[in-house]
């Protein structure tokens, strides 16, 4: 899914954010600002306020305004190096990942001291951290892995900061959307993806033209939401064509996101890498889970009544979801070339999605009395529910990407494809 930015255009998402950044810290014009017929709207040195905020939206200028303004005070490269040594230091998946690292180089740690941020960059570092400390911190993680595990990948020094600074901004295409459909309360619907799966793509496009460094960087934030097979977003390319490093920060990506999730993180994050294989570079996988697996407690047990109706639910659904695919080929209104291509390429990655629930045995443990549910296995109990949760998950996924392949509404190709994208969407049982 393209999306092209006027950086003549001031974002109101964005500005937004540089306006309540400008109630708490100093941020000012670092030069002259002029609007696209060379009228001086704001002159340099001048404090940045909502007095201004109109102004600013009304007019085309004639350079971004995110060239034309600093934070002082904001984030800086100590302050990031302070927040990599932290998560050496308590962050349970950081900590085993840098004791398995070849020792050749600087520490991935050192590394993201040495990544350099031109002042467009500082800014949004800024914003995300006066978002919250996770936010700062997911950030932050992000780069810290994204080096890890593109030292594991055997990548070059430069390759590697590619990856840490990649990882760092991998986000900042999400200050550019609106806050409702980030909300991580909210649960979107299908269709309403269409506004998020871009940022990977803002991302890029504000890197490249505002930041000063190799180009391999804004490709790698491009790609950090994208899978080998074919499953991620924005552009749903191969792995073949995703470079080393938007490996290195996809993969990064996700083990921090679990990591915030919930507890007991590395068996969460070994679990994920692996449920639907050929998500991710398989060495990367081998390289990741190796280092996460160690001993650990058991665990109590899932609440046996909640996960059985689950997984019947989960049951019944994968198989409603084939038999549907089986009616919608034959379905008249689905009989152009485009349509036949969105199927077979959705239903193949159900049915990989289906053979990872047999994988798991989760098909097993449909009726009541499963044995995996008794007290005396609480460890599988746990995996079965992560497990649970990402199939669930990666059905939402193809659900999202059905919704966003469609066509206008009001077709009948659109309709045709509506019950399925409502199946898939599914997460819980009904009523």
């Amino acid at each position: 899914m393209e999306i092209d930015i006027r950086m003549e255009e001031v974002n109101q998402h964005y500005l937004d954010k540089v306006m309540d950044l400008a109630e708490e810290l100093e941020v000012e014009a670092s030069e002259d600002i002029y609007d696209a017929r060379g009228i001086k709207l704001i002159a340099k040195g001048a404090r940045i306020s909502r007095s201004q905020q109109e102004k600013l939206i009304l007019h085309k200028l004639r350079k971004p305004l995110e060239a034309c303004i600093i934070v002082h005070g904001g984030i800086n490269a100590n302050m990031i190096h302070i927040e990599a040594e932290r998560l050496a230091d308590t962050c349970e998946p950081v900590r085993c990942l840098l004791n398995v690292l070849p020792q050749s180089g600087p520490s991935p740690v050192d590394a993201m001291r040495d990544i350099e941020l031109g002042n467009a960059m500082n800014m949004m570092l800024t914003i995300v951290d006066k978002g919250g400390q996770a936010a700062f911190a997911h950030s932050v993680m992000v780069g810290l892995l994204g080096i890890c595990f593109a030292r594991r990948l055997a990548l070059s020094e430069e390759q590697q900061q590619v990856a840490g600074l990649a990882g760092l901004l991998h986000d900042i295409g999400e200050l550019y959307i609106a806050p409702e459909f980030l909300h991580s309360s909210r649960r979107l619907l299908p269709h309403e993806w269409r506004h998020v799966v871009v940022h990977p793509r803002v991302g890029q496009m504000l890197v490249d033209q505002l930041e000063k460094c190799s180009r391999a960087v804004g490709v790698a934030i491009a790609e950090h939401h994208e899978r080998c097979d074919g499953g991620g977003y924005p552009r749903q390319v191969d792995g073949c064509l995703i470079s080393p490093a938007g490996h290195a920060v996809s993969a990064a990506d996700l083990v921090s996101a679990i990591y915030a999730g919930g507890d007991r993180p590395l068996e969460r994050s070994d679990l994920a890498l692996k449920i639907v294989p050929g998500e991710h570079d398989r060495q990367l996988v081998d390289a990741i889970c190796s280092a996460l697996r160690q001993p650990h407690d058991i665990h109590p047990a899932l609440p046996q009544a909640d996960a059985i109706a689950r997984m019947q639910a989960l049951h019944h659904r994968i198989d409603a979801v084939t038999h549907l695919y089986e009616r919608l080929e034959r379905d008249p209104a689905l009989g152009g070339s485009a349509a036949r291509k969105l199927l077979a390429r959705t239903r193949e990655r159900v049915a990989a999605i289906a053979r990872a629930y047999s994988s798991t045995g989760l098909d097993t443990c449909v009726p009541a009395d499963a044995p995996l549910f008794a007290g005396e296995e609480p460890r599988l109990a746990f995996e079965a529910s992560v497990a649970l949760q990402e199939i669930e998950w990666r059905l939402r996924d193809v659900a999202r990407d059905i919704a966003l392949s469609t066509r206008e509404p009001g077709t009948a190709e659109t309709a045709a494809l509506q019950p399925l994208i409502a199946l898939l969407d599914q997460d819980r049982p009904p009523a």
